[in-house]
């Protein structure tokens, strides 16, 4: 269904494609990057003022870049390997752009690494596992880009049956610290890390590490009212369920127990408020 992006603003479609990265709406991301690039381009080549237009929040580098790199993600996650990387030379280099000043030099700068890093993304998950090493130096020196390396390895490990124990090892704890911060960005990556983390305990035949953090997942997308996190999660228990012991499935039951309970208190408040209403 095509969505209704007229009338909305760059900085309205922005806040549309965070929003459908949230929720892995991924051929919403494509239409809603279209509809920004195409938008931004018009003020570009019509403007005096090429760097920042009026009603525009951040540089115009930026809004390319951002939509770029958006359509890049959600063509490789639709495993359009070869439309991603032309996403990718696009925005790696944004030099072109006349009148940058030092913000605008600055999205740049960022897009070209991010660019950089996206393409390691691509090798790794087309099972170029030689630049493994290259890429993990790279997100040991960035922590904006160590929740979404780590999802990568572990999707290309998970596909291609090979193990990533001492990655894991030595970023485990600044990954759960990542978490621990909750921030609204941080929050989707965390919830697919954890998930994809019991996959690869799964893969790897440690069955108990994955229930124990299969578990962990629902209980942090319960938390974080992430809800497609839990759909995944919940669907993942039922598949490891037979391999549970009997604490951990008392902990799972007490976890479905606890969102039942909830919900029923939520909906005996709504009558009250309700009632109060008609009063």
């Amino acid at each position: 269904m095509k969505l209704d992006l007229d009338g909305l603003n760059a900085d309205s479609l922005t806040c549309m494609l965070k929003a459908s990265f949230s929720l892995e709406n991924w051929d919403a991301m494509i239409e809603v990057a279209d509809m920004l690039i195409e938008q931004i381009a018009i003020l570009y080549e019509t403007s005096n003022d090429t760097m920042r237009e009026q009603n525009l929040k951040r540089s115009i580098p930026f809004y390319f870049g951002f939509s770029l790199c958006s359509k890049g993600i959600a063509l490789q996650k639709l495993r359009e390997y070869p439309e991603a990387r032309m996403c990718i030379l696009k925005y790696s280099d944004l030099g072109w752009i006349k009148g940058l000043d030092e913000e605008g030099n600055n999205e740049v700068k960022y897009y070209h690494n991010i660019a950089k890093a996206n393409t390691y993304v691509l090798d790794l998950l087309e099972g170029k596992t030689g630049v493994l090493k290259e890429y993990v130096e790279f997100i040991r020196n960035s922590e904006e880009e160590l929740l979404p390396g780590l999802i990568t390895i572990l999707e290309s490990s998970i596909k291609y049956n090979y193990s990533v124990d001492w990655i894991l090892r030595e970023f485990e704890i600044n990954a759960n610290d990542i978490g621990a911060r909750g921030t609204q960005e941080s929050i989707r990556y965390f919830v697919d890390y954890k998930f994809l983390l019991a996959m690869y305990h799964y893969k790897q035949e440690n069955m108990c590490d994955a229930i124990n953090t299969i578990l962990e997942t629902l209980l942090l997308s319960i938390t974080l009212k992430d809800d497609t996190g839990f759909k995944k999660a919940a669907a993942l228990f039922e598949i490891l369920r037979v391999y549970a012991n009997q604490s951990q499935l008392q902990v799972h039951h007490n976890i479905m127990k606890t969102i039942i309970e909830r919900e029923l208190t939520n909906e005996k408040e709504n009558v009250l408020a309700y009632s109060r209403s008609l009063d």
